[in-house]
């Protein structure tokens, strides 16, 4: 896991600065703080941050083939190296290194772009052909590892995470426009945009190739095409099949020359994932779980740290478990805004606590992050939901509300309103099956995941910790997508066949556990807090984000008066911290709008 960068001139105007690169790769140390390296080719350049996890002494980065003419700069683990190590020894190629990198040089160099589909991992990386004078950049199938460019004249740029970018001479921080309603109505951005003007994000399971000045891209896997459609498979079969998946994903994903553990909520897909990772790896397993000092919205006996103790205690795990006070979570809102590079979603700030423990004591850590867009684990958004006639993202139940506070010259340059129905639907008629439910997953798999998977990279990244997700396996996903969703969630159970799986393996209180996001500290003296910071900040003479908004209605919103007396009060305190953290985003990069 580590942190990449690099600039191309596609008319080879002028050669690659090795001063900016340097300051670009520099603005990627926290993703690799072991070693560094660059490599310039006149009008290319690439810069490495690496985090060691695999061939500790061999794996330096940039990487080249024997004769040096493909390099490459990494992110990611390609789980399956060993066996197309292999593949690729017995065709005639040579390796000097025991490091996954290595497999995908020469796998660039045996299938060329249709290397991507044969490995099975998380990855974005950038690959120069010095004989053709190609660039080749490819992300992974669901996007965990993140990926962004910006074209800007004649130059190509790219990177692990937006910042690296912005160090460029020519790119500055300026907001784009069309992500604020995005980002307040959606809570994620569509159209691979992200909030700065300029700088897009490579889509997941997409590759670019730059090559004699022309850009183009291809789709190498979609969730809607690349499904196993089932045909009668009983509840059994799948069971059986998932739970085979699963296990080898673990197995897998369990492989590191660093100390691994676990992140182990007491809810059942991280449960499960804990239990099953005992099976895979050398001595106890770590496991980590975390909670606030004095959160009187539970009761101790419904806690995360209740419920990961049972698992801890079935397995014998080595466990950890982290008190945060919550003054902690809001002391640092602006320093993880400029780490996730958006507007801080909730529970980020309490992630970010929570790999800040992690560090000290592992390197690599498993989740069970996927398992609720894969198996409907989203009860409490999918059962109010209309497969037919869907006008708003499930997760973001508030658009009616929330773009009444928006000014209007917004909404007639952006026509977000008419844009995001246009997409819903649209992607209600992607996924050809007549399973309403699994298309509201889908949009779930498509969209929502995205956004939290970058949130789990940037928050474990901050700290130079690599995450792992089992549950996002490819052939996992691929089996899952279209099983029927019966299979799934019932109006008694959501998760139902990993209920299933979990019965065999796990304490029942840890089965029967409705879902729990993650921890934040929350209380009505904070909600009635944030609801008037956001409205100040609003209101306030010189707002960073003032003029994006009806003040007039904001005001009313907050104060549940006229058209907004009946607003409910998650939709003001979600509202509230959305507000707030697009404050703390524009201040942390001091955002031109």
């Amino acid at each position: 896991m580590c942190g990449i960068c690099g600039v191309f001139d596609m008319q080879k105007n002028a050669p690659v600065s090795e001063a900016v690169l340097l300051k670009m790769t520099a603005m990627l140390a926290h993703r690799g703080p072991d070693d560094w390296g660059a490599y310039i080719d006149r009008f290319l350049g690439f810069g490495h941050r690496r985090l060691s996890v695999i061939d500790l002494a061999g794996g330096r980065q940039p990487m080249s083939n024997e004769d040096g003419r493909v390099w490459v700069t990494y992110n990611g683990e390609i789980y399956n190296y060993k066996e197309l190590r292999q593949e690729l020894l017995r065709t005639g190629h040579r390796f000097a290194t025991d490091a996954d990198t290595e497999v995908i040089v020469h796998g660039y160099e045996e299938y060329g772009w249709k290397c991507v589909s044969k490995f099975n991992g998380m990855f974005a990386f950038a690959l120069w052909d010095e004989e053709k004078e190609l660039l080749f950049l490819a992300r992974d199938r669901l996007g965990i590892k993140p990926l962004y460019y910006a074209i800007t004249g004649s130059l190509f740029i790219f990177a692990s995470e937006i910042k690296a970018i912005l160090k460029h001479p020519q790119m500055r921080a300026e907001v784009d426009i069309h992500a604020i309603p995005e980002y307040l109505l959606c809570t994620t951005l569509l159209d691979s945009k992200t909030m700065f003007k300029g700088i897009r994000s490579v889509p997941p399971g997409t590759t670019i190739v730059i090559e004699n000045g022309a850009v183009t891209s291809h789709r190498y896997w979609a969730l809607e095409r690349d499904g196993v459609r089932h045909n009668g498979n009983s509840f059994g079969d799948c069971r059986e099949e998932v739970q085979c998946l699963l296990n080898s994903a673990i197995k897998m994903e369990s492989v590191s020359d660093v100390p691994l553990g676990t992140l182990l909520s007491g809810g059942l897909d991280s449960s499960l994932v804990s239990a099953m990772a005992t099976k895979h790896i050398g001595g106890r397993l770590k496991t980590f779980s975390m909670g606030y000092h004095k959160n009187r919205t539970q009761r101790p006996d419904d806690t995360d740290l209740h419920y990961a103790r049972l698992v801890a205690e079935a397995y014998g795990t080595d466990h950890t478990e982290f008190i945060f006070q919550p003054e902690e979570y809001f002391e640092v809102m602006r320093r993880v805004a400029w780490h996730v590079e958006k507007p801080v979603e909730l529970t980020s700030p309490s992630l970010f606590l929570l790999y800040r423990g992690v560090k000290p004591k592992v390197t690599v850590v498993m989740s069970g992050e996927g398992a609720d867009e894969l198996f409907a684990g989203y009860y409490f958004f999918l059962e109010r939901c209309n497969p037919e006639g869907q006008k708003e993202f499930p997760w973001a139940p508030y658009l009616e509300e929330v773009s009444g506070l928006l000014h209007p010259d917004l909404e007639k340059e952006t026509g977000y309103r008419e844009k995001v129905r246009a997409i819903l639907a649209g992607e209600m008629v992607a996924l050809e099956t007549g399973d309403g439910t699994n298309k509201l997953l889908y949009l779930f798999l498509k969209y929502y995941l995205v956004d939290l998977l970058e949130r789990l990279d940037k928050t474990s990244m901050a700290w130079g910790v690599e995450s792992r997700v089992p549950f996002l396996d490819h052939r996992l996903v691929e089996f899952v997508i279209d099983m029927p969703s019966a299979y799934k969630s019932t109006a008694d159970s959501e998760k139902v066949l990993l209920k299933s799986i979990g019965t065999d393996m796990l304490p029942a209180p840890v089965v029967e556990r409705k879902k729990r996001p993650v921890p934040i500290p929350v209380d009505p003296k904070t909600v009635f807090n944030e609801r008037n910071q956001a409205n100040e900040l609003v209101q306030a003479a010189g707002s960073r984000i003032g003029h994006y908004f009806n003040k007039r209605k904001v005001d009313d919103f907050f104060r549940k008066r006229g058209q907004f007396a009946a607003t409910d009060n998650l939709a003001i305190y979600r509202t509230s911290h959305a507000l707030i953290s697009l404050d703390s985003w524009h201040s942390a990069f001091g955002v031109v709008s």
